[in-house]
């Protein structure tokens, strides 16, 4: 394969490997173009409901989805896989009966985690992080919508070492199709969202990008 699909030379790969140079790595890694949507998840949607303390996705809800196997040029000289994941900036919110609508919300710690998984179930790896926010969420007119101007994104979803190889491994070699799912938790206030509100996020603009 020609390594200058990545923007580097071989020289700078002997380099690395000789000589393990920190700033050789990061340059690098900042010619590396970036992989949109390698899971699949944009324009996917996963309801959450509201439950004492931490409201949580359970597993059974989160939302699943699948990719084909892809080529990722120059695989064996790569370590690290990091994924980010935005969330849309309008979130759909069915309050549970009687209730009555917020003008506002806020949510903070907004954790994502995605499992990669063959189509087979035979292999699978999970890598989670953190968007602390807090990020305030304003109602649209009289509507169910809520609205953001903030960018909520969960980045730096990392696949190091084993979780690398078994990424790496889904991603690249049959059987295909895989699966990809992402499940999410977060904070809220209950005296803005009582137990049992439904929240409807939406996934949007995800990407990724290998390392060395």
């Amino acid at each position: 394969m020609d390594m200058k699909k990545f923007g580097f030379s071989m020289l700078g790969v002997a380099c690395v490997a000789l000589s393990g140079c920190g700033a050789v790595n990061n340059a690098i890694n900042s010619a590396i173009p970036e992989i949109d949507n390698l899971a699949q998840l944009n324009g996917s949607n996963v309801n959450a409901t509201v439950g004492s303390g931490r409201a949580v996705i359970s597993g059974n809800v989160s939302r699943s989805v699948t990719f084909p196997d892809r080529d990722l040029p120059q695989v064996s000289q790569l370590k690290t896989l990091r994924l980010r994941q935005s969330l849309d900036q309008a979130i759909q919110v069915d309050m549970p009966s009687g209730a009555s609508y917020p003008a506002a919300f806020t949510l903070s710690n907004i954790t994502l985690q995605i499992r990669l998984s063959d189509g087979d179930g035979s292999r699978f790896t999970e890598s989670s992080a953190t968007y602390a926010g807090p990020v305030t969420f304003t109602r649209d007119g009289t509507t169910n919508i809520y609205r953001t101007t903030a960018t909520v994104e969960v980045s730096n979803i990392t696949f190091s070492g084993s979780g690398f190889s078994s990424a790496r491994d889904i991603i690249t070699t049959a059987p295909s199709s895989n699966s990809a799912s992402g499940r999410l938790s977060f904070d809220a206030d209950d005296t803005q969202l009582p137990n049992g509100t439904v929240l409807k996020f939406t996934f949007a603009n995800g990407k990724a990008k290998v390392e060395l």
